[in-house]
């Protein structure tokens, strides 16, 4: 294994450390199976990095220090650099196999300048993980942006981190993206009392998508505006294989803030496509509520989207009541 330490007082610190690994590793200094671990010591890297090599790496915060003592930060969107891998602070490609990411606070500090809607223009991940076959693990990390504050692609885990944005924040192309004790947070809108949503998914047909077990959803109070855990992109169909709305809520619990309908399709003027089931669609099991005074009860579900659909006890027991059986058959099932 090679071992790194990183600090922040040279600029671009990270960078420079991943440079000299992809050196290493073009000249033959390092097998391209070698594990990397990169340890950052509590400090500001105001810098966007980006990893796309064969060896596993391993990049965390010291273990001395908070995840929000080691802060990487920087103010990049599609405005600035095109493409999602080049707007997003922390960057993974298709070449990585496995990367782990670890007590560390990501943030993309790009605040909203078109006034309407939500434009590629002001698309500006914190972390883009843009590979279909590697595995990302990322522990107690917090990652915070504004609009498509995550991306995601194949397979990926994230365990007690927070997650902070105000539009499609949470999205991507996941086989299987598992959300575990999460906290996410739907912020302020920088440009006044807009709609915030938390999650959108274009999934293929027959994966797993997005599942949240025992997260937490809460938000800023808008004023008149609405607030939706979810949002379709209305472009699922029985005749395409891609663009699904594949996610699950699993003993989730949500903020009274947020519209009791679950999901945002414009007054059912846009395509939610499947229709929830077992195994596919808009699914939820167990979901509670949060008052403004601390107490929580069952959600209503008799308000919920048409499209959305209530796991029965058989369903959650058979699928989705442990780590096991929500990952199994995809390639987290042997790190189990």
């Amino acid at each position: 294994m090679l071992e790194l330490s990183v600090n922040s007082k040279s600029p671009a610190a990270i960078a420079a450390a991943l440079k000299k690994i992809h050196e290493m590793a073009m000249t033959g200094a390092i097998e391209k199976k070698t594990p990397i671990h990169i340890t950052l010591e509590a400090g500001l890297y105001r810098e966007s990095i980006r990893y796309n090599l064969s060896n596993p790496l391993v990049i965390e915060g010291s273990a001395r220090a908070k995840a929000s003592d080691c802060v990487i930060q920087a103010d990049n969107c599609e405005a600035f650099r095109k493409g999602v891998s080049n707007r997003a602070v922390f960057a993974i490609g298709s070449n990585v196999t496995s990367i782990t990411v670890r007590n560390l606070s990501i943030i993309n500090m790009h605040n909203k300048s078109v006034m309407e809607g939500n434009t590629l223009f002001d698309s500006a991940e914190a972390l883009a993980w843009d590979n279909t076959s590697g595995m990302l693990k990322v522990e107690g990390v917090r990652i915070e942006g504004r609009q498509n504050t995550l991306f995601v692609k194949g397979y990926s885990m994230f365990r007690n981190c927070y997650i902070t944005g105000d539009i499609d924040f949470i999205y991507g192309e996941p086989t299987s993206a598992y959300f575990e004790n999460c906290t996410v947070h739907v912020r302020e809108d920088n440009r006044g009392d807009f709609n915030g949503y938390a999650v959108m998914c274009r999934s293929a047909a027959e994966t797993k998508g997005f599942i949240f077990s025992d997260c937490t959803f809460t938000a800023d109070k808008r004023k008149k505006a609405s607030l939706y855990v979810y949002r379709t992109a209305g472009k699922g169909s029985s005749t395409t294989k891609k663009d699904w709305d594949n996610v699950a809520f699993i003993n989730c619990t949500m903020s009274e803030l947020f519209s009791q309908e679950l999901v945002w399709d414009d007054d059912m003027n846009l395509v939610v496509y499947p229709r929830g089931n077992a195994a596919s669609g808009i699914r939820e099991y167990n979901t509670r509520v949060v008052k403004a005074n601390g107490t929580d009860e069952p959600a209503d579900t008799e308000l919920r989207n048409v499209k959305t659909y209530s796991l029965t006890d058989d369903d959650y027991f058979n699928g989705y009541s442990s780590r096991y059986l929500i990952l199994k058959n995809t390639p987290f099932e042997e790190a189990l």
